[in-house]
């Protein structure tokens, strides 16, 4: 059973040449992303120090600028927002807020596009159908990309982006003040102890002594040299932080993804193209939010359990990251993350006991935490981890009532209450949201799957309309030459027998035409009749020079004498050649000398087709004038499927030469 490549796709706009096989191409993201891809893997040097450096110069172009673009997309971003929301009321908030989301829209673009530039493999954001007038104003409000956009550069961006360029910047700070320490510090004012004694003291455990500014000055030239030695590593850190935060935002988006019969059914459905659905559809926003809210809360669960509960500042802090770190499990390890909260619920409980006159058990910062912790399991998870979770947290907040502690009964009773109530409805909330969303993808696939069938469907439905024409003009004048040329003798008495020969082989080509017609209409249509077809092989190539001299071609055959195992589509494939570049040489260089080598040299199969200058009317670049190098790349492709290597151009004596390397394994 012979399988050949497939010929009806349609072949790279490049006329690539030279001695292939082509690199593995990565996945089309965008239109410019191959582009950008290329120039990186062009420019990027090979030795471990020299691509250090280059990765210097390319985070230092993300970090560096990042801030600056924050500070001016939030204020404004906030701005705008804030207005629109203010003045919804009297209608001027509903024509302001697309602007907001335009905007929002092209500063996430330019973030994107930066990613990009960077190397980051991040798809570029289809743009949606407007339509006209006041549609295509408001258009923005169904985009759910702008409010992804306005999400991202509004709440997360900036505290990322100034975490990333705040440690950027101190560490090369302090490494340039390091070394050129001995310049400056002498002008600083004395005081009880330098850096390096402070350390010499905490190492040996002994009294501050001053050991003079030599000492200090050496410590920090040597750590200076750490700082810059280790900063190319920790700016790309950054930079990688930057881009997972980016990666995060913009890894949803189903315009971007689908395709074309898809996008233009959801422009006319926009609602299910909503925020809500794009953020639950992307883990990378489930970090993003549990993150901020994990950063939120240890920033206010730390100093109100110290200061209002009297907890030890260090218990405290555990427990506020136990809570924070509960959150970010939650996204991915359901179990791990309901067992960490349920262990810090406990915890709070038991370290707050001794304090009165404070509603218990269950603190402030405790109930948001488990509110968010039971949303988050909700959202991602199945049901029965969000029953386990509240189950355990109702069984918690029980024991917690019969425990001795300074509260009075009623009030902790009715936090029990509350608290489990609270969290019964975020994890309610969650639910039905992972079920909405849920419902949502599977119509989303639905249609992607119908738009699909259709496409499939019209494709099948074009070639056969394709296969009827060939079937209708080309099958029929072909059968019409093999009648002719069987019927001559006949009809044509006193022929000699180089005619009648003549006559024969054209009888026998177009014979040869038909049956592959045949086969590739069968494959247009969808059959299985192709399958079962013989194919020619490269055994074949004598009988097809030999035809090709029989129209009054000088062709001259380097074959192997022994036979040669090749497998069915590489033996298909070399007789294709061949037969292409005969073609070829017949059409654009008449008269002109051919010669054809086919040799085994090692694994691969070297094929060569070389015809001298031809006598006029040839094109340089061995281009039909009808099929505009169409039989070039269709050889191309066939060979390249295999893992082989095609080259096609002029020689310096004036001709053309194909040559082609394929592997017989």
């Amino acid at each position: 059973m012979n399988h050949s490549p497939d010929l009806t796709s349609p072949a790279p706009a490049d006329a690539y040449a030279g001695d292939v096989p082509r690199p593995a191409e990565p996945p089309q993201i965008g239109p410019n992303s191959q582009a950008a891809a290329d120039s990186q893997a062009a420019t990027t040097p090979s030795s471990w120090w020299a691509r250090v450096w280059h990765n210097l110069g390319r985070d230092a172009g993300l970090v560096a600028p990042s801030l600056l673009i924050s500070l001016i997309a939030f204020p404004v971003l906030i701005a705008l927002f804030s207005v629109s929301i203010a003045t919804v009321i009297v209608w001027v908030g509903v024509l302001l807020l697309p602007l907001t989301l335009t905007v929002a829209r092209a500063f996430g673009d330019l973030s994107r596009a930066r990613a990009r530039a960077w190397g980051a493999p991040i798809a570029e954001a289809a743009p949606r159908p407007r339509g006209r007038g006041l549609r295509w104003w408001l258009a923005p409000l169904s985009d759910a990309r702008a409010w992804l956009d306005l999400l991202f550069e509004a709440v997360f961006a900036l505290p990322i982006r100034l975490f990333t360029f705040s440690i950027s910047l101190a560490w090369f700070a302090g490494g340039l003040g390091g070394i050129t320490f001995f310049v400056w510090g002498r002008f600083l004012p004395e005081d009880e102890g330098d850096t390096v004694d402070w350390v010499v003291a905490w190492v040996t455990n002994s009294p501050v002594t001053d050991l003079g500014f030599s000492a200090e000055a050496t410590f920090q030239f040597v750590t200076g040299i750490v700082l810059l030695l280790t900063f190319p590593f920790i700016l790309h850190a950054m930079a990688l932080l930057e881009i997972v935060s980016i990666r995060a935002a913009g890894s949803t988006d189903g315009a971007a993804v689908s395709a074309q019969a898809t996008r233009s059914e959801r422009s006319a459905h926009p609602a299910q193209s909503s925020a809500l659905s794009a953020i639950a559809g992307s883990q990378g926003w489930f970090w993003l939010i549990a993150a901020f809210v994990g950063v939120v809360l240890v920033a206010v669960a730390w100093p109100v359990t110290t200061v209002l509960y009297g907890v030890p500042t260090v218990f405290a802090m555990v427990l506020a990251f136990s809570l924070s770190a509960a959150l970010l499990l939650a996204v991915r390890w359901p179990i791990p993350a309901i067992g960490l909260g349920l262990v810090a619920q406990l915890a709070g409980i038991l370290l707050t006991a001794e304090v009165s006159g404070v509603v218990r058990p269950f603190t402030v910062t405790s109930l948001l935490a488990l509110v968010f912790l039971h949303l988050i399991i909700g959202l991602r998870h199945r049901w029965i981890h969000l029953v386990a979770l509240w189950s355990g947290s109702a069984l918690i907040g029980g024991l917690a009532l019969v425990l001795p502690h300074a509260g009075e009964l009623p009030g902790a009773f009715s936090n029990v209450i509350t608290t489990a109530a609270v969290a019964a409805g975020a994890g309610a909330i969650g639910v039905i949201g992972n079920l909405l969303i849920k419902g949502r993808r599977q119509l989303e696939s639905e249609r992607e799957l119908s738009a699909a069938e259709l496409a499939k469907r019209q494709e099948l439905e074009e070639r056969n309309r394709i296969a009827q024409e060939l079937h209708d003009v080309v099958a029929h004048s072909m059968s019409v030459i093999s009648v002719q040329a069987t019927t001559a003798k006949y009809r044509l008495p006193g022929l000699d027998e180089r005619s009648l020969g003549e006559f024969d082989s054209m009888a026998g080509s177009a014979r040869r035409a038909l049956t592959e017609m045949r086969g590739l209409l069968a494959i247009l249509r969808g059959g299985r009749d192709a399958d079962l077809a013989p194919q020619p092989t490269v055994d074949d190539i004598p009988a097809l020079v030999d035809v090709t001299r029989g129209s009054g071609a000088v062709v001259d055959l380097d074959f192997p004498t022994e036979p040669m195992s090749l497998p069915p589509t590489t033996s298909l494939t070399a007789f294709r050649v061949v037969q292409e570049s005969l073609s070829n040489a017949l059409r654009h260089a008449a008269g002109a000398p051919v010669a054809v080598t086919v040799t085994a040299i090692g694994s691969r199969l070297e094929i060569s087709v070389l015809n001298g200058e031809p006598d006029g009317g040839a094109d340089a670049d061995g281009h039909s004038h009808l099929g505009e190098g169409f039989g070039i790349k269709g050889m191309r492709e066939r060979v390249e499927a295999l893992g082989g290597s095609l080259r096609v151009g002029p020689t310096s004596a004036g001709g053309f030469e194909v040559t082609a390397s394929l592997p017989m394994e």
